[in-house]
């Protein structure tokens, strides 16, 4: 190599050194901020507005270690929950309280990633381990989701009366599995009896599904025909139908049951149940 050329060189040579000494000696990425505990945790997430992201692990848990080596270390990952959420660490063999609430949310596969809200709420759940680029899509619905239930808590703590609120709520921790959580706001919502034709038909739905899981078959049957007494609704109707005859064929009244799936058959042969509402007929001739 010529004088001239190694002269070129040295000061991109200078440059790329300067870059490398710069980048070893920068500190790393901000780790994820975890609280002490749930008290802890909920306080600073109602003082923010946030939800609670909570982490249940176990010390044998390799996919838990895993997480925390690579999406909670991840920037954006940091990044991001540093915005919306408040993280905490839950010991599913740890302390009692930290054993009982792992219990409380029937929490069995680790790692699992529960979203709550400050005021105990379930909001969203990620089971299994994930990557840092899945674990951002998944927030995604989870911000939207808790921001939904957020502003609905908000909403009935200035009028506990709030139809909107007291079905949007009870739907979300209905489909989420938290029947206990949902039943007394549905049963609300009920009473008030407000808002949609398709609502008040599906607050008695949920409510029946409720029931039937709880007590039994038999006290879920009034719930059904109070929803198919309101006015007819296309979507909702077939639906309640469906399961009257559902609860009716469980009850040992076959010949009732075959009167309501013929009736839903007749009026909404179309409809997205109408085919298992077939089959079913069929296995009661």
């Amino acid at each position: 190599m010529t004088p001239s050329r190694r002269a070129r060189l040295r000061p991109e040579v200078g440059v790329l050194l300067a870059a490398t000494l710069a980048l070893a000696a920068a500190p790393a990425s901000a780790p994820l901020r975890w609280e002490k505990d749930l008290k802890t945790a909920n306080a600073r997430a109602r003082s923010l507005g946030r939800i609670v992201m909570v982490d249940f692990w176990a010390d044998w848990c390799k996919y838990c270690e895993k997480l925390d080596a690579t999406t909670y270390r991840d920037p954006g990952v940091v990044a991001r929950v540093g915005r919306s959420a408040v993280a905490v660490k839950v010991n599913t063999e740890g302390r009692r309280d930290e054993v009982e609430f792992s219990e409380e949310h029937g929490v069995e596969n680790l790692p699992t990633i529960g979203f709550f809200t400050a005021e105990g709420h379930a909001v969203a759940r990620i089971e299994g381990y994930v990557s840092p680029s899945e674990f951002l899509k998944r927030l995604d619905t989870v911000e939207v989701e808790g921001a939904d239930i957020l502003q609905w808590e908000g909403a009935l703590k200035k009028d506990p009366q709030n139809f909107e609120a007291l079905y949007g709520l009870g739907a979300r921790l209905y489909e989420l599995n938290y029947h206990d959580d949902a039943r007394p706001l549905l049963d609300r919502a009920r009473k008030l009896d407000s808002g949609t034709l398709r609502q008040r038909k599906r607050v008695r739905m949920m409510l029946a599904r409720i029931v039937e899981t709880k007590t039994g078959f038999k006290d879920a049957e009034p719930m059904l025909r109070e929803g198919l007494a309101l006015p007819k609704e296309a979507d909702t109707d077939p639906r309640l139908r469906f399961l009257l005859a559902r609860c009716l064929m469980s009850l040992g009244r076959a010949p009732e049951a075959r009167t309501e799936l013929r009736e839903l058959l007749a009026q909404y042969p179309k409809h997205p149940v109408a085919e298992t509402a077939r089959q079913t007929l069929e296995t009661l001739r």
